[in-house]
């Protein structure tokens, strides 16, 4: 059946299409304001619809969701900062943040992810800031999973059950200066051994804390450092929580 004739298959989906990019209500018990969408604690169990498309802080802390869907995140093409923490997400895959290029500020805090997939963060090339603290059930990480995150300043990785890390998960790091890796039941072996070495080396422990050995509760942090790129691109509100 032919458009002209009638509807068919083909203008079905073009409809659902149109539907899809045409964005730009606000999502029910969501407050929209300029380039700005806050869902806070609105005990949402899915990724809202109807979010602005021109939308640049969307605010999904505090709430029960378990997933992120690629088709609609990746629709807000000028989206810089992403809060999720504190909510049920179980799994990122490689898909997930494809579209959403102009990221800067990511937070997967307090969530219940299992796992990571190596080239989640692949398209991320401008994120600056990265927190995946107290996911407890994350017990590795690909050695590729920030491979091409060369903008990344600021990590969080504590209290996320890692065990040890591929020293090769940061080479492609040139201007990380905050890490934070406390909390983690790290194996004492030679892999973990070859990881602190290679922070070592790679003097990325400037505030003089160190190795203070392997299973103490601080195991490396990295004074933190205000990031001006990120307060340009993000105005004066600063991330908050126990976490940041």
């Amino acid at each position: 059946m032919s458009l002209a004739s009638g509807p068919g298959p083909g203008w079905l989906l073009f409809s659902f299409g149109m539907g899809l990019v045409s964005g730009s209500k606000c999502p029910n018990n969501c407050l929209c304001q300029a380039q700005e969408v806050i869902c806070t604690g609105r005990q949402l169990t899915e990724y809202p619809l109807d979010i602005p498309l021109n939308t640049r802080r969307l605010f999904l802390n505090e709430n029960r969701i378990t997933s992120l869907p690629a088709m609609h995140l990746g629709l807000l093409s000028d989206l810089a900062y992403l809060d999720c923490q504190n909510n049920r997400i179980r799994e990122v895959m490689d898909y997930t943040f494809i579209g959403v290029f102009k990221l800067i500020y990511l937070d997967l805090s307090s969530n219940n992810l299992t796992s990571i997939s190596p080239f989640t963060f692949s398209v991320l090339s401008n994120l600056v800031q990265l927190n995946i603290a107290n996911n407890p059930h994350l017990l590795s990480l690909h050695k590729f999973t920030f491979a091409n995150t060369t903008s990344l300043r600021y990590l969080d990785l504590r209290n996320t059950g890692l065990q040890t890390l591929d020293s090769d998960a940061f080479h492609h790091l040139p201007v990380l200066k905050t890490l934070f890796l406390s909390g983690n039941p790290w194996k004492c072996n030679c892999s973990f051994l070859d990881f602190a070495i290679f922070l070592i080396v790679s003097h990325m422990d400037p505030s003089g804390e160190g190795l203070t050995g392997c299973g103490e509760e601080d195991v490396i942090e990295v004074a933190p450092e205000k990031n001006d790129r990120l307060q340009e691109e993000l105005g004066e509100r600063e991330p908050s929580g126990d976490s940041k």
